[in-house]
């Protein structure tokens, strides 16, 4: 009898089962981010978008995505920009200062809704050099050769630029070394809790280094703090650096961004290479 039973209700939950309809998702379709600044989309890298619908956080997704909807009907939607932080494709997260992407759709089970998120700068986010000034054209920032050595210097010129005019450091056998050093900011929020980052556009076929300078405001006891050595690299790129924890580390008044490019020697002690060119672009410092 036991047995009986048993055998009876599993058949009515196959059947009941079999009686249920599976639910149907809708489909997102999300295009990559459109960019209302200087430069537009084309001087960012949005590589990826994090999605909440109805407020409830469906995923990252790598942009242009397809993206299954268990929710049909009137739905709310935000999305973030998502970059690679210091350009490591194992470390994405959001941009803290784009804004996010809101909209009100209506999704329809098997049916695709495509949307074209569009984002901006948050209004309180701080360029402490402007965007104009960063971009090296019409104006550009004070740079400093600090080699010590007046046969290298950089030049600022149209040749291989970005667009318009972008910073060239080249190095040969003659001079194997080229360094260079920003205008001071001051101040920048050093205690963790306001984030700091650089954005930078870079071409490259020799590795180079950048680094944080920092002083206590007197021009004395000048501080440096490596942050990243670039490999080359045959196109333009964009990168995205977060600051914070070498601001919070150096502690300092004043602050310059450094750069070092070296011919580097081989084993048998001459360099590896005979002549190395970097180019650098739209240079931009943003915090809250």
């Amino acid at each position: 009898m036991k047995q009986y039973l048993l055998w009876l209700a599993v058949v009515l939950l196959i059947g009941s089962c079999k009686n249920e309809e599976e639910a149907l998702p809708a489909y997102l379709k999300i295009e990559p981010f459109t960019v209302d600044a200087l430069g537009g989309a084309g001087w960012q890298k949005i590589t990826d978008g994090w999605l909440y619908v109805n407020d409830k956080f469906l995923g990252g997704y790598s942009l242009p995505a397809t993206v299954p909807v268990l929710v049909d009907g009137n739905v709310t939607i935000e999305l973030y920009p998502g970059v690679k932080e210091n350009g490591i494709v194992q470390t994405p997260g959001l941009y803290p200062f784009l804004e996010p992407y809101k909209a009100t759709l209506t999704l329809n089970p098997a049916q695709t809704t495509t949307i074209q998120p569009n984002t901006k700068y948050f209004q309180d986010a701080i360029f402490p050099w402007s965007v104009e000034r960063a971009s090296f054209n019409a104006t550009s920032l004070v740079l400093e050769n600090r080699d010590g050595d007046t046969a290298t210097t950089f030049i600022i010129t149209p040749d291989g630029a970005f667009e318009g005019r972008s910073v060239y450091l080249g190095v040969d056998t003659a001079h194997s070394v080229i360094e260079i050093a920003t205008e001071t900011v001051e101040n920048l929020p050093s205690t963790g809790g306001r984030p700091v980052w650089l954005e930078m556009h870079y071409r490259n076929d020799i590795s180079f280094e950048l680094w944080l300078l920092g002083d206590d405001g007197n021009g004395s006891n000048e501080l440096a703090q490596p942050v990243y050595q670039f490999l080359p690299t045959e196109d333009w790129n964009k990168i995205y650096f977060n600051l914070t924890e070498f601001l919070v580390s150096l502690q300092q008044v004043n602050y310059r961004l450094f750069f070092r490019v070296t011919l580097p020697n081989g084993t048998s002690g001459t360099p590896d290479q005979t002549s190395g060119n970097v180019y650098l672009d739209n240079i931009r410092l943003v915090h809250f």
